[in-house]
């Protein structure tokens, strides 16, 4: 969705309502602007979720009141903390921290739930619920990546705390027929796929639709073969665990799985990647930011550190590589369409006034998402 101009989100959007979607996962892009429009007259139907990262009170109401202004509403349903470390767990709760800005923000009837968001340091998320002040947690929970269940999940049932799922697919590895079933089992409120088209769209609801939902014993054994699989492929991202050893200071978590860009790739293919009706602003910033990856990921020195100290015993040089050699296509297709030509000057969402804080900067450049990941989307 983020990187879709304004016509094709609100399509989206405007679908998965008539499909009876009602929860929708804000802060991407122009996601606010797309949404803007058939919120009126509906908005009793919706339930909207937006984020920060911002660490203050201060910042937090401002980005509410950013929020509640794009969106046209008088309120949020939920207001998520971005919460990936134990560190920014510390801020959001410490004196004049983000959490008494939203507690503010409940009071005045601008918010109604305080969240916390993460995909990291799970235990962040359930040190927070257990403070008895969160409403709803936003986590990753897959296939593959299943540790919320054992990290999060009782703390959230015994404060009753709503359960949210991001990377449902994990960022499109995983095939939704199998990922979204088992998802649905799972003690989970609701789940919050990043789709690329419409035809992504119908496919998730009609998925979740299916009566019965529950898994066949074919369906489960697919599922564990699928895991199988995964597990030797995909990054936990487990807050840069592989970062602070590579001697290149390659950003390795973005590259191998929070780059909105590649995502859509990886999950649509080239040709339908190109044809994708792209915001302009992302046709004109993809050239670079495809040619910063590569030169990034080839500064490679072949330590093979990554390898050594990753928890899960990825073979992450090897997947860096595979990576490198997909960026190296989209380079060379981008730079044939002439993307960058035709669309130089077009203004990103991300460049705003100078009022708005890092988890606003665009997942265009490698070092700038590096910072703040934040910025990108949940993703499939």
């Amino acid at each position: 969705m983020s990187l879709l101009d304004d016509d094709a989100g609100r399509e989206i959007y405007r679908r998965g309502l008539d499909l009876g979607v009602n929860y929708f996962d804000g802060r991407y892009g122009n996601s606010n602007a797309m949404l803007r429009p058939l919120i009126r007259g509906r908005r009793a139907q919706l339930i909207l979720g937006t984020k920060t990262a911002e660490q203050t009170a201060e910042g937090a109401l401002a980005r509410i009141e950013e929020d509640l202004r794009e969106l046209a509403t008088d309120y949020l349903d939920i207001f998520y903390l971005r919460t990936y470390t134990q560190e920014m767990l510390a801020g959001h709760f410490a004196p004049g921290g983000a959490v008494e800005g939203v507690l503010k923000a409940k009071e005045q009837g601008k918010v109604r739930a305080l969240g916390l968001a993460g995909h990291s340091d799970l235990t962040a998320l359930a040190k927070g619920i257990e403070t008895g002040l969160v409403d709803v947690c936003m986590l990753p929970l897959n296939i593959v990546r299943r540790e919320a269940l054992e990290q999060v999940i009782p703390a959230a049932q015994r404060h009753d705390v709503g359960v949210t799922v991001m990377k449902p697919m994990s960022v499109g590895m995983a095939p939704a027929r199998l990922a979204l079933p088992w998802l649905a089992t799972q003690p989970i409120h609701t789940l919050a796929p990043g789709v690329s088209n419409v035809a992504q769209l119908e496919l998730d609801v009609a998925v979740l639709d299916r009566s019965p939902r529950a898994l066949t014993p074919h369906e489960a054994a697919e599922v564990e073969a699928w895991r199988g699989k995964l597990d030797a492929t995909a990054c936990r991202i487990c807050d840069r665990v592989c970062q602070p050893v590579c001697e290149a200071k390659i950003p390795i978590d973005v590259y191998l799985y929070h780059d909105t860009f590649y995502n859509q790739y990886r999950t649509l293919g080239l040709d339908e990647f190109m044809a994708a009706p792209a915001a302009p602003w992302v046709r004109a910033a993809a050239e670079d930011h495809f040619a910063r990856a590569v030169h990034s990921i080839r500064a490679c020195t072949h330590c093979g550190k990554c390898d050594q100290v990753c928890p899960y015993g990825l073979p992450v040089e090897s997947m860096l590589e595979k990576t490198a050699a997909g960026y190296e296509t989209l380079l060379e297709a981008v730079k044939e369409a002439g993307w960058k030509t035709r669309y130089n000057g077009a203004a990103s969402p991300y460049s705003k006034p100078a009022d708005r804080t890092r988890d606003s900067k665009p997942p265009t450049d490698a070092e700038s998402v590096k910072s703040a990941p934040q910025a990108l989307d949940p993703g499939r």
